[in-house]
């Protein structure tokens, strides 16, 4: 069954960018359902918080940076900082941003996946399909889309030969919720960024041996030595925006983008600094190969392995936009100013690597009037 709709925006994607996009329209004076839509194709709030990993907690999310309070989050007593730091992650996200979205009457549509956008065959809006849990279908015709869907539930494994022969347990970090299930066995963390890390920590708590894979030498943040020099360096917001820069010129021309760990590096922590002189957070280099029990590593080494976790990132997920013909072949969007500079009408939120959940925020707000003015304008 199909129905047609038209509304001015729609917000694909209920994270974190996707409400704070939300907020920011329903304060210009816009009205959900009316004027806007958020869909998004999580069961409930929380988004992909929902399966968050079973050690992370608030507090780590908080000091990470991962967990960040929304626009207004504050004001209705809601603040991340206000939970013990001990709870899970996965047990507060999903029942703050439910309060979030009830405060703020953002009337968020769960459970509906946007199958495909593409351009109307004769006037300016975009043809939105969407689907229901239940199977119900329906077009929205839309004058503009932000696309906020992030990278977490399309992840990414290379290919390297034999692997197609390896007998033991092969899995990405962002399908799993739990690693419990790799206690005391031998495990390869594929990856060099701040997932890996994670992975590996926790791995060692359960008692796992594990051997670390990167393609390079791990980029960990030096710690800020004592000196007599008189020359200021950079601060780590001014390198930060530098980053930000490049990214930002990157995706101005459709470039291939650098990997998230080679912008942002990975923080010299205590825990990582102990983790590093134990020999956990000690990198074995590339991989040359697999057989069915084992990896060889470039340097010719070869390790006995029971499991494999891919740390390996995710691409971003907007196989829904390729009927608009975003791409260059083999390239990425075109992006400027958070806008696609080959279609006006469709906007990224959080694209790109380097970019944390604060900066992601501000960029959601400076979307959520950018709107306002094109539609106006």
């Amino acid at each position: 069954m199909s129905e047609l709709q038209r509304i001015d925006i729609v917000v694909i994607g209920a994270g974190a960018a996707g409400l704070t996009v939300a907020y920011s329209l329903k304060a210009l004076g816009l009205d959900p359902l009316k004027d806007f839509i958020v869909m998004d194709e999580q069961a409930g709030p929380g988004a992909t918080w929902r399966n968050a990993w079973d050690f992370m907690t608030i507090g780590q999310g908080i000091k990470s940076g991962e967990l960040v309070d929304l626009a207004g989050q504050a004001e209705i007593d809601l603040s991340f900082a206000s939970f013990d730091p001990a709870i899970r992650a996965r047990e507060v996200v999903p029942r703050v941003w439910r309060g979030y979205e009830d405060a703020y009457d953002l009337f968020i549509a769960h459970s509906v996946r946007v199958n495909r956008v593409a351009s109307h065959p004769r006037r300016e809006e975009l043809r939105v399909t969407v689907e229901h849990a239940n199977g119900y279908r329906r077009t929205l015709e839309t004058l503009l889309l932000v696309n906020a869907t992030g990278t977490w539930s399309t992840p990414f494994v290379p290919w390297f030969p034999g692997l197609n022969r390896f007998q033991g347990t092969t899995v990405h970090a962002q399908s799993v919720e739990s690693f419990t299930q790799f206690a005391n066995q031998r495990v390869l963390v594929v990856g060099g960024g701040r997932t890996a890390v994670s992975v590996l920590l926790e791995l060692e708590r359960l008692g796992a041996k594990t051997t670390w894979s990167t393609r390079r030498s791990p980029d960990f943040l030096q710690p800020p030595r004592f000196s007599l020099r008189r020359s200021r360096p950079l601060t780590v917001g001014e390198l930060g925006l530098h980053s930000r820069r490049r990214v930002a010129r990157l995706a101005e021309r459709g470039k291939p983008m650098p990997s998230d760990v080679s912008i942002r590096g990975l923080p010299m922590t205590r825990e990582a600094f102990d983790a590093i002189r134990r020999g956990t957070l000690q990198s074995r280099g590339n991989i040359q190969s697999f057989d069915e029990t084992s990896v060889t590593f470039i340097d010719g080494t070869t390790e006995q392995l029971d499991a494999v976790v891919w740390a390996t990132g995710g691409r971003e997920s907007a196989r829904h936009l390729a009927p608009l013909g975003l791409r260059d072949a083999g390239g990425t969007p075109k992006i400027s100013g958070g806008w696609s500079r080959r279609d006006q009408r469709v906007a990224f939120l959080g694209y790109g690597p380097g970019i944390d959940t604060a900066d992601a925020l501000d960029e959601a707000m400076e979307i959520g009037e950018d709107t306002i003015d094109r539609l106006v304008g």
